[in-house]
């Protein structure tokens, strides 16, 4: 039987093979993308390479890999730590959520290791990622089902509604402009475990996430675009000085000129905006308004005289946009909350004390979220046991 430290050793030579794995990749990002490394004998790089096709999300993980000290990150994993738990899969997540499908790099005490296979037992129920979906309520009374597979245009009298994998353009009729009397709008609401992206027609980007509900108008006219949001969106506005963009919430309004944040108002007594660059306004009532700068979130709840206004690190309220969850230091009832919207479970506490637990960590969201369960167990005294679409958590007595 293997030693303690033989054990130990063994999981290091896996984790700087990844680190091997993951240096040619950024070899690859920092050429650009211009050298290929189809003819790579390893059969996971090559793997990596082929998934890893959209130019795009090349560019973005590119960025965020060098950002992160993997021999650092390796150093950390030594480290005895039997406080708190710690799930990092950090910005390297371009190479190792590819390559392991999810994995989690886990800061604590390798010798626990012995209990996987009962919490394997006990997590036994399968609880599938969201997808993207929603529902298009058009001004003139029909519904459109939304999701990957469908590709159409829809005519309206007003424009064309065109669909595919990107998600949905609306474009106007230019005669349509001038003999609206009134503005017809739309709602496209997003289910539970769903996601979906729009183009509105001034050229606004839109993401929606789950339970969210956005009502916007066939064409802006007017002095102000104004849409109206309830659930979570991320916005990158369409620059227009003559005409400001207004997303009206029941918690208040956020005016920009163009820009790029995130608007949460899961809960109607509260607002949180997240700006990433340009600058927003927030107006609430006949209160002077609020500015925002780029790397600050506003919050502001019912019954509070003044919002709050502090620096964040903005990736944690905006990386959902990006197919990530990332959180830091944030409670488990506020952890579970998130996950459950987009893995479409309920789940109950037995103690309002497991609820304040404090983790950190980053996980792909089209990924299988019982690995970051078992790891959760491992690096605390609580149990997760799945029974259909309910998610008990309890503490794990010993």
């Amino acid at each position: 039987m293997c030693s303690t430290n033989e054990r130990h050793m063994e999981k290091m030579k896996k984790w700087n093979q990844i680190y091997e794995w993951s240096k040619k990749v950024r070899t690859y990002f920092d050429r650009d993308c211009s050298a290929s490394l189809v003819d790579e004998e390893d059969p996971v790089v090559r793997r990596v390479v082929k998934r890893l096709s959209d130019p795009g999300y090349l560019q973005t993980k590119g960025l965020e890999q060098k950002r992160f000290d993997a021999e650092f990150a390796f150093r950390k994993l030594r480290r005895r730590n039997r406080g708190r738990m710690m799930i990092r899969v950090g910005s390297v997540a371009a190479v190792f959520a590819l390559i392991l499908g999810g994995v989690v790099l886990y800061k604590g005490d390798f010798s626990q290791e012995k209990k996987v296979p009962e919490l394997t037992r006990r997590i036994t129920s399968v609880l599938q990622p969201g997808a993207n979906k929603a529902v298009l309520h058009l001004a003139d009374g029909r519904e459109l089902v939304l999701n990957d597979a469908l590709r159409a245009k829809v005519e309206t009298k007003e424009g064309v509604v065109e669909v595919d994998s990107m998600g949905v353009v609306y474009g106007i009729k230019e005669d349509s402009v001038s003999t609206e009397r009134e503005q017809a709008y739309h709602v496209m609401s997003i289910p539970r475990g769903g996601e979906f992206h729009l183009t509105l027609a001034d050229g606004t980007q839109v993401w929606l996430n789950s339970e969210t509900e956005l009502r916007f108008p066939v064409h802006f006219a007017g002095g102000e675009r104004n849409v109206y949001l309830k659930g979570e969106a991320y916005f990158d506005v369409a620059k227009d000085s003559a005409h400001p963009f207004v997303v009206k919430t029941s918690m208040g309004d956020i005016k920009v000129l163009g820009t790029a944040f995130n608007v949460s108002v899961y809960d109607e007594r509260m607002i949180a905006a997240t700006l990433e660059k340009g600058s927003i306004c927030y107006l609430k009532d006949t209160r002077k308004g609020v500015l925002i700068k780029p790397g600050e979130q506003l919050i502001s709840t019912e019954g509070s005289d003044l919002p709050v206004v502090r620096k964040v690190n903005t990736r944690l309220y905006t990386a959902w946009k990006d197919n990530l969850f990332c959180f830091e230091e944030q409670h488990l009832d506020q952890i579970m909350s998130t996950l459950a919207r987009w893995y479409d479970f309920q789940v109950k506490f037995e103690s309002e004390e497991l609820k304040k637990l404090e983790l950190s960590g980053t996980l792909d969201k089209y990924s299988d979220i019982q690995p970051l369960l078992r790891l959760f167990e491992l690096g605390t005294d609580v149990k997760f046991e799945i029974q259909n679409k309910v998610i008990y958590v309890r503490r794990n007595v010993k």
